[in-house]
């Protein structure tokens, strides 16, 4: 095939082109009615979509509370720490950063990474017209989410680690009260519970710090909003070149989890090996995520296939085959559809 018939096929720039790419998407807004039959039919659909999945949250909410329940057992194990050299000089500074109230509590960060997500599916169904597809990628990011918190948390609680602050909160008394001694080379190695007597919980906190659950929870909520947006925007079009944009869009919710995980190593609360953990996890499960939801992820004419069909049809069964009311590829920004 000549360079010129390949390119044929990628439609030209023009003014004119330029300006329905904004018109047709208000067009599709202005033209939604809310009406008495719109609320019947949602409540239709959200009733066929927990039939179809209730297995799924029942799931969700067992692996919620395991995470919940792990949370609030003991860690188990015992970090050993040394609190001076032999000329009494600090041993260990990495450790003894001072203390500083995080910028986002870990519940606001889990909040903003489930509400934002949410709230833009909400939007983008302005343009899809598919409750499948919100109700889809609402299921994706419980998975995401649920399972990657599960994960860290687990790893908190039998790995963990000091936190740069550990001997700020810890309070060290030395000699140990108990007329105890350390462990290992000059018996120099302690634990906290020979040492510590500052605030318990805090204590408690600051020896479970690998890995960062923020970075965690950031990247498996706004990890996944960025695939969502890469795949529902069309970033990867074979027939057109994507407008930049497009690019923004999809690269926004990762900067700002970046941002909220990197908070904790300028807060001193993580190493950056704790939030690059994290993030890994929390990215892992958001792809993990996706793919359980809809058929793609890379391949343009299937990532934004849902694999739920939530429609009945004149008996009112679902009929699982019919898809002519879910669309194969139905792009955010001109509303048109493709099989």
């Amino acid at each position: 095939m000549a360079a010129s018939e390949k390119y044929q096929s990628t439609p030209q720039l023009s003014q004119h082109g330029q300006t329905e790419r904004f018109t047709i998407p208000l067009h599709r807004i202005t033209s939604i009615k809310i009406n008495k039959l719109w609320f019947q039919r949602l409540f239709q659909d959200l009733a066929n979509f927990f039939i179809a999945t209730w297995l799924d949250w029942l799931f969700i909410v067992i692996v919620g509370a395991t995470a919940a329940g792990v949370w609030t057992a003991p860690h188990t194990f015992t970090r050993l720490f040394p609190v001076t050299a032999p000329d009494g000089t600090i041993y260990w500074p990495e450790i003894s950063h001072p203390y500083i109230e995080p910028i986002f509590s870990p519940a606001l960060a889990g909040i903003l990474a489930a509400v934002i997500p949410i709230a833009i599916f909400a939007f983008a169904q302005l343009f899809q017209h598919s409750f499948t597809d919100f109700a889809s990628a609402v299921l994706g990011l419980g998975y995401s989410m649920v399972t990657a918190t599960c994960f860290q948390v687990i790893l908190k609680k039998t790995i963990g680690g000091l936190r740069p602050h550990f001997l700020t909160v810890c309070e060290p008394v030395f000699p140990p009260q108990d007329g105890s001694i350390g462990t290992g080379y000059a018996n120099s190695m302690y634990t906290a519970e020979q040492l510590c007597t500052g605030d318990k919980g805090k204590i408690r906190n600051a020896l479970e710090s690998f890995p960062s659950g923020h970075a965690t929870i950031a990247f498996a909520g706004f990890g996944y909003l960025a695939i969502y947006m890469f795949a529902h925007l069309r970033v990867r079009s074979p027939s057109r070149r994507g407008s930049y944009w497009r690019m923004l869009a999809v690269v926004a919710p990762l900067l700002f989890a970046t941002y909220l995980a990197c908070t904790l190593v300028l807060g001193y609360h993580h190493f950056g090996t704790d939030v690059l953990a994290g993030a890994f996890i929390g990215w892992v499960m958001a792809l993990f995520g996706y793919r359980m939801v809809f058929q793609g992820l890379w391949d343009s004419k299937r990532n934004t296939m849902p694999y739920l069909k939530l429609r009945e049809d004149g008996d009112g069964r679902l009929d699982s085959d019919d898809v002519a009311h879910e669309p194969m590829v139905r792009d955010l920004e001109t509303g048109q559809a493709s099989r």
